[in-house]
């Protein structure tokens, strides 16, 4: 079954979810429109043929979300959270969720949260299982849903690649997202989840002196390829390594100079360090940065891990 092309138990006449404090709220009505072209010595309006680009269009404000392509189908967003909740449900899984639109509706995330599936790697350090909804009407994201973790004490996102649970869709017509094999890799990413309580015990005995951390990240994350032979611009970003470094500090301080401090370096770096973009946007982007991080030859020497990891 997959919940583009069957019908689900609804749960809600009206499903609408509480978002931001602008109001605003994921399920709104939308259509697609065609697009116009204006001719500038007379004015007259031509309509464009629907095989170049359409508009889709927020109808109960009018404001336009995006320009997309012939094969485009926006999926509403309240349709693919009621798919997902049925798996939850199916699952007697019990959750809690936060939602927000992001540019008048053009782009959407849904944080779920599992309050009963936990790891402790060290006592009173709390991780949640956690799933990332994303999804969009301009084209930016695609559908997708990811499993990772929360840490409750200062609420990190967890990057790690061995629970990495995707779903993922494009909008078009074609499309289809299988539910019951979301099913079963929701099922697999909390096993592997609860797996992971090892390895975080395992970063936190490694010991890890600043010297090595920022050595890592000099290489890494505050390195930027593309500048390495620009005489303007430094390949090394000394705004990133000060970012990363009160990071280092902050959590050095509180769970001493281990792996574990340095893998939570990263996580507030991706999560809270301030950015000059779109935070929604540079969360995800910086989250995969710290998941190429965890499979560089450094890392894996610093942690004593073998293993090869996979980000999807």
């Amino acid at each position: 079954m997959n919940y583009l092309h069957a019908d689900l138990p609804t749960k809600h006449d009206n499903y609408a979810i509480a978002s931001d404090a602008s109001g605003n709220c994921a399920d709104f009505p939308i259509d697609v429109l065609p697009l116009y072209s204006r001719a500038i010595d007379t004015g007259i309006e031509n309509e464009l043929d629907a095989r170049h680009a359409r508009v889709v269009v927020r109808t109960d404000t009018n404001e336009h979300l995006g320009i997309v392509g012939p094969r485009t189908m926006p999926i509403p967003y309240a349709r693919t959270m009621e798919a997902t909740d049925y798996v939850l449900d199916d699952a007697g899984l019990r959750y809690t969720s936060n939602t927000k639109v992001f540019d008048n509706g053009s782009t959407m995330r849904r944080q779920i949260t599992f309050p009963n599936i936990t790891i402790e790697p060290v006592v009173g350090d709390v991780v949640c299982f956690q799933i990332d909804h994303f999804d969009s009407y301009n084209g930016k994201w695609a559908l997708q849903l990811n499993a990772s973790g929360q840490r409750l004490v200062c609420l990190n996102g967890m990057t790690q690649p061995d629970y990495y649970v995707r779903a993922y869709t494009r909008h078009t017509t074609n499309a289809v997202l299988n539910v019951r094999e979301y099913a079963e890799q929701l099922r697999e990413g909390i096993e592997k989840f609860k797996e992971s309580n090892d390895k975080y015990q395992r970063y936190y005995k490694q010991p890890c002196s600043y010297n090595k951390f920022a050595d890592l990240m000099l290489k890494t994350i505050a390195y930027n390829k593309e500048h390495e032979y620009d005489d303007k611009r430094p390949a090394i970003s000394k705004m990133r390594m000060e970012q990363l470094n009160e990071c280092w500090d902050s959590n050095s301080n509180t769970l001493g100079q281990n792996c574990w401090a340095a893998y939570n370096a990263m996580t507030e770096w991706a999560t809270h360090a301030k950015t000059r973009g779109q935070a929604h946007m540079m969360e995800r982007k910086r989250n995969a940065e710290v998941a190429k991080v965890l499979r560089h030859p450094m890392w894996k020497d610093m942690v004593n891990e073998t293993t090869n990891l996979r980000v999807v």
